[in-house]
Parts: C-alpha cells; structure tokens; sequence
C-alpha cells in the first residue's frame, strides 16, 4: 500500500529499523507481531466498542500508519482517515479453545505491505468476561503502545457510555518520527552513547553465552566445528524459528512475598526478578559469573512519550559482572545503577549495537553472545480505574532468538505472569518449566535472607 494522496512519507526510526532487522532473520516474519488480549469481569456493549475502536483510530495515530517498500527502502506514511467497518466477535467454551484460536491468529502474517497493520477481535470467554484482541505489527506498536491502545479505548468506551467528553488525547507518534528524521543533533548524541555503550558492554573480556538449558547447544557446536574454546554459538537460524508459549504464574503466597520485599525496600521489580534469571543462569552455565541478554527498554521518558502508541522500544545488551561475594541486597542496587545507564544510552539504534558486537568479538552474522530477550512491563496496579482485568500475551508462532520473556504483574490478582516464547528447535518445554522453578527458588531464596552472598544462594539452590 502507497501513498496516493500527497501524504507525508518519512523513514524508518531507529526503533522500527530494529523490525527490519528481525524480518531478515526469519523467513515467516511473524516474529515481528504483538498479539496481545485483555479480558474484563464486566458486560460490554460490543456496538458502541466497536464505535470506540474507530473514535481510537482517529486519536492514536500509529493506527493510522503504513508501511510500503520503496525499491530497496522501507518507508512509511499515515492515513488521514481510516474506520473498520466491522469487528468478528468470537465466543469461547473453553480456555484451551480461546488459547488455540487466538494462537492460530497471532501466527498468521499481517499482510504489511498491503495495509494489514493489525487485527482486533472482541470475544466473550467460557466465564463470560468480555474481551478484547489485537494482533499488530511491531512496526506499529510496542508491547506498552498496545497496553496504552487497551487503557485509551477503555477510557474512550467509558466517556460514549456515560456521554462524557473524550480523555485528553493521546501524544502524536508522527511527532516522534518527525523528531528523529535526519536531527544532526540526536546523531551526534547517539556516536557518543554508542562508544561509551561499546566499552561498558565489552568488561574487558569476551561474554559467555547463557542458555536455560546449560550448555547443551553451545557444547554441540563446539564438538561439531571442532572449536574447543567456543564460547558464542550460532543461533540466528532463519528457518529453523518455529516457536512454542510456556507460561507460568507464581502462586498468591510467592508473590506476595515478592511485592513485599520490594515496597519494604523500595526497589524495582524488574531488578529483582532479573537478579534471578542472572544468578540460576550461572548455576546452569558452568558457574560462570557473566550474565549477558537483551532487555528491552521502554524509551518512554516523558509524560507524552509514556502517552504515545507506536513503537519506541529499543532493546540493549544488559551486561552483567555478578560476584559471588556480594550479597544478594547490593547486587540488586548494582543492577538498578546498570539500568540507569543502560536508559541513558537506550537511543543507540539496536542494528549499531549489534554491529558493534559482530565488530568487538568478530562474529559471523548467525553468532551472538545474547540468549535471550527479556522484558518486564509495568502494567500499574490502577490502568483501568476500578476494572478486574486480565492481561494475556500469545504465541506470535516464530523468532529470531532462543527465548524471549515477557514478566509482568497482574493487577487484579497480585501475581506475577512469565510468559516464555521459546524457539523449538533448541529448547524443550521441560527446559523452561525447569528454568523457571529454578528462577523462582532463587529469587525467593534471596528474599528470605537477602544479606546471603550470592555464591551462598547458588549452592543453596
């Protein structure tokens, strides 16, 4: 789909350029799509809803946005007006038939380029809750643009009902793109967060690739291409990405615990549970101490950004040094100082980074020294005023890297979500059911004495 009425076309920015990336590495490109579903303990009127999502179109713009190739460039536009002119509504008799249909959506490739930027359903679950379903290009939305689509068109939804005036509006995304084409200033400023970027992720040595299965791929590779110091393999397989979803929620009671240690000592819940994922990695990875994953970092700074759709997100190399001798209380304090930097320089391009790490350590274009994507996303315990939601994630069918996490917690319930998307071909379900408890005992183990050093924990667990 072209431009046709003289609309204003613009490149990609940074954070749509890591998509581009993603696509080259994965023949099916579904790798590339959020599905995401929030279902509510209450009777919605799918009419007005439906009038809803189209008043929401017209005030998030990134709903507005399209994708076209221009010979060899990916370029981009926004529609002036568009309206759907009907919404499936699907009803469910049980959850594992909401999982497989929804699933089976998720999988199906949006037709991009003809103009296919997302799919919304409205269903009805087998406990009567109304709902709501989008799958949407990664070019269009972020994981928190589709959180903040949820929050606006419920809000958009109570003030039709009640007969109220709109919330404020949303911030224009086209105002973001616009900042970031060919700004002189913003790339100088990235030249200089990418040296500083590169050095602290180096730690004067090579990274050794943690995987929740141990070592297992890296030692196959190792024996096959006759390498015995490998320490990278190759993972970034365009074929083989056929994905599979395995989530786990923590009980009331360990999750509790959780929330607790964390307002007690005032600390981040993504520090916390990534401390976890970091230390049952070394248990599993030959003790080592060199923690290294992609996060992904919201780069939502401000206010209007926090209140923007499209896709702002940029993931970073989150380089670890955990020691031993620190207790498992300072080493949380350690990974909050990291983030800090890491939000700093999060306006380096992902495809510079990854440049950067192929450079440093010389590595062929399937090679990375990165075993997963992990992100938390803070849903905020009043996003939907006095609403009982439930916030789910599905299978987007294929990925570029071994695993991707997404942790969050839920607000009607306190507990905390993982969600696991891991690549079939070099994981098992088994694998991460036994990650994950291995996680959980960890994180719990350091919050019942979190004075123990980091090397008491390991054998602990």
């Amino acid at each position: 789909m072209k431009p046709q009425n003289g609309e204003q076309v613009y490149k990609l920015i940074h954070s749509q350029e890591m998509v581009q990336y993603m696509w080259k590495y994965s023949v099916h490109m579904q790798s590339t799509q959020i599905p995401v579903a929030m279902a509510f303990e209450e009777e919605l009127d799918f009419r007005l809803l439906a009038y809803a999502v189209n008043v929401e179109i017209q005030r998030n713009d990134c709903m507005r946005l399209r994708i076209f190739r221009d010979k060899l460039k990916i370029k981009q536009f926004f529609l002036e007006e568009y309206k759907l002119d009907k919404i499936l509504i699907k009803s469910f008799s049980s959850k594992e038939e909401q999982v497989a249909y929804f699933d089976s959506v998720a999988s199906t490739k949006l037709d991009v380029f003809g103009g296919e930027t997302f799919r919304i359903i409205f269903f009805r679950t087998y406990e009567n809750k109304c709902g709501i379903f989008i799958c949407a290009s990664h070019m269009i939305m972020d994981f928190a643009a589709a959180f903040m689509f949820m929050k606006d068109l419920m809000a958009v939804y109570d003030s039709l009902k009640n007969r109220q005036p709109l919330p404020k509006p949303l911030t224009r995304y086209e105002d973001i793109i616009k900042k970031e084409q060919d700004n002189p200033e913003l790339e100088a400023r990235i030249a200089k967060d990418a040296k500083e970027l590169d050095e602290w992720v180096a730690k004067d040595r090579r990274p050794f690739y943690n995987a929740i299965n141990g070592t297992k791929v890296l030692d196959m590779q190792s024996k096959l291409l006759h390498k015995k110091d490998m320490n990278m393999p190759h993972i970034y397989l365009p074929v083989l990405d056929s994905t599979h979803l395995v989530k786990c929620h923590l009980s009331d009671e360990d999750s509790k615990i959780i929330s607790d240690f964390i307002k007690e000592n005032h600390l981040s819940a993504e520090w916390v549970i990534q401390l976890g994922f970091r230390i049952y990695f070394s248990k599993l990875n030959r003790h080592t101490n060199d923690t290294l994953f992609w996060v992904l970092c919201p780069r939502r700074r401000t206010v209007k950004e926090k209140r923007c759709g499209g896709t702002l997100a940029s993931p970073m190399p989150w380089r670890e040094i955990i020691d031993d001798n620190m207790s498992f209380i300072d080493t949380i304090h350690q990974l909050g100082e990291s983030q800090l930097f890491l939000f700093r320089h999060s306006d380096v391009p992902f495809t510079e980074v990854r440049q950067m790490e192929r450079d440093r350590y010389k590595l062929s274009l399937m090679q990375t020294a990165n075993s997963m994507m992990f992100s938390y996303l803070p849903a905020g315990e009043n996003a939907f005023g006095d609403r009982k939601y439930e916030f789910t994630a599905y299978n987007f069918g294929h990925y570029v890297m071994p695993l991707y996490t997404l942790t969050m917690q839920e607000a009607s319930t306190g507990r905390y979500i993982f969600s696991y998307i891991h690549r079939l071909f070099l994981t098992k379900d088994e694998d991460v059911y036994s990650f994950h408890n291995g996680v959980v005992r960890t994180i719990l183990a350091g919050i019942k004495n979190p004075d123990k050093t980091i090397g008491e924990i390991m054998e602990e667990i």
